[in-house]
């Protein structure tokens, strides 16, 4: 027989999992944990220029594989309490450009090196059986109207659901640190850190924002004979950053037809030294930051599907987007809110100069002291086949943006996009969708200074899920 001669430090480490907390099998180990999630990866192939597409200049066309892996495990409740723990691989941009560099090479190339890999969630829920009230307290996605939880925005705190009362949820949270995905790529947030300015690096991303923020909310549902109504009410609170933020929404849906009214409005916290004085710089000689205090945003949608009555997979709708403030930063993300929008990229495009996110600096379009008037229509339609797992797609978008200030015009941009779109359904777990949104638009731009701009871009996406 022989004897494997083992050092110090590796028979400490065998030891430790010799212990009785190890010593079961696997099965039972995981016996009762759910695990759900999704595999993504998407490619994206982003073109413009001044009048025409361009597509030898790296300046100005950007294609990019993106790949996503998220799983989420749940433990079982026991006496009330679960933990939920997750794990988050994305790499941001994965730039190809197609050999477009000189000699073919660049940085963080599609098969180079990846990043971002880690902890996403880790947090415990309490379900006491007094009441219905959920209690979840750790790191958790942040699943509102002005955040994007698809997009890993999350936050560390502690957020409390009730429903005791028919028909109503109850929500209020408090987190001390927050992380949004549209930080990661402000080029001006990579020159911060500063604990001062409330910033922190980490949470996969790159950025933690360490201003406390707090929430309210109250949503009420119904199901009614002429439909189901629904309500919701949302307020937000950020130091040093939101001083009031609220979104409302009032939605009915019916058999066929749908309608909803949405609003929000934010009072900004634009003093010189605090963290939108970075994100947003040079506002005016006090220092100020550069984007207005006052901001809102109303959107009108009315939606029809009739496959229900009348056996047809065809589904419409038409929408209305305006502002009445000085601006329209209402939100903290801009991609995947709860507005209900369509079309795919006039509405986080420097071209339009049009952006709801008060973290981003869409060109400098919303300024400190201009005024922005927003007046933007919408319609889409969708219509399915193959036993509704092949369904096709067109958006089309008409708006105009005009900024002033005082008595003068300084930007009056008109646009519209065009968005044909596909997916097919390959089986519960697979879809495969792409995109192909063709933005025009008419107006000097403050960054290029051109008066009309052509961009587009290509999307193709197969998502995995579990």
């Amino acid at each position: 027989m022989k004897f494997l001669k083992l050092s110090l430090a590796a028979s400490v480490a065998l030891g430790a999992f010799s212990t009785a907390s190890f010593a079961q099998p696997l099965e039972d180990a995981i016996k009762g944990i759910d695990v759900s999630g999704y595999l993504r990866y998407r490619y994206n192939d982003d073109r413009y220029d001044a009048n025409e597409f361009n597509k030898d200049s790296v300046a100005k066309s950007n294609a990019t594989h993106r790949w996503k892996a998220v799983a989420d495990f749940k433990a079982p409740v026991a006496d009330n309490v679960a933990f939920n723990f997750g794990i988050l691989y994305n790499n941001e941009s994965q730039n190809v450009n197609h050999g477009n560099t000189y000699p073919g090479t660049s940085s963080g190339l599609g098969s180079g090196k990846d990043g971002s890999f880690g902890v996403s969630t880790f947090n415990a829920v309490i379900t006491p059986d007094s009441t219905a009230t959920t209690v979840i307290i750790g790191k958790q996605r942040l699943a509102t109207p002005v955040t994007n939880a698809g997009d890993d925005d999350r936050g560390t705190g502690i957020l409390a659901l009730n429903s005791d009362l028919e028909g109503f949820t109850f929500a209020a949270g408090a987190f001390d640190s927050w992380s949004i995905d549209d930080l990661a790529t402000n080029a001006v947030v990579s020159t911060l850190g500063a604990p001062a300015q409330g910033y922190n690096s980490g949470d996969n991303n790159g950025i933690s924002v360490t201003k406390p923020l707090y929430v309210l909310a109250g949503i009420y549902g119904v199901d009614t004979d002429y439909g189901h109504f629904g309500a919701q009410l949302w307020g937000f609170y950020i130091q040093d950053i939101v001083d009031g933020l609220g979104f409302g929404e009032l939605s009915w849906t019916g058999s066929t037809f749908n309608a909803a009214l949405q609003y929000a409005i934010a009072s900004l916290n634009n003093d010189a030294g605090d963290v939108l004085s970075v994100i947003h710089p040079n506002g005016n000689s006090a220092g100020r930051a550069n984007i207005p205090e006052a901001n809102d945003l109303f959107v009108l949608n009315l939606g029809a599907d009739f496959a229900k009555d009348f056996g047809v997979p065809l589904d419409v709708k038409l929408g209305w987007v305006t502002n009445f403030q000085d601006g329209t930063a209402v939100t903290l993300n801009d991609d995947g809110t709860a507005f209900k929008y369509a079309g795919a990229i006039w509405w986080q495009n420097n071209a339009t100069g049009f952006s709801t996110s008060a973290l981003l600096n869409r060109g400098g379009y919303q300024r400190f002291g201009n005024e922005q008037e927003v007046s933007v229509f919408y319609g889409a339609i969708g219509y399915s086949m193959v036993d509704s797992r092949l369904r096709i797609g067109l958006d089309y978008v008409w708006g105009n943006n005009e900024i002033t200030t005082g008595n003068a015009t300084l930007y009056d941009i008109d646009f519209q996009e065009i968005t044909p779109r596909i997916s097919w359904k390959h089986n519960k777990n697979l879809t495969i969708s792409g995109y192909y949104a063709y933005l025009m638009t008419d107006g000097p731009n403050p960054v290029s200074g051109n008066e009309d701009q052509d961009r587009a871009r290509a999307r193709v996406e197969v998502k995995y899920s579990f």
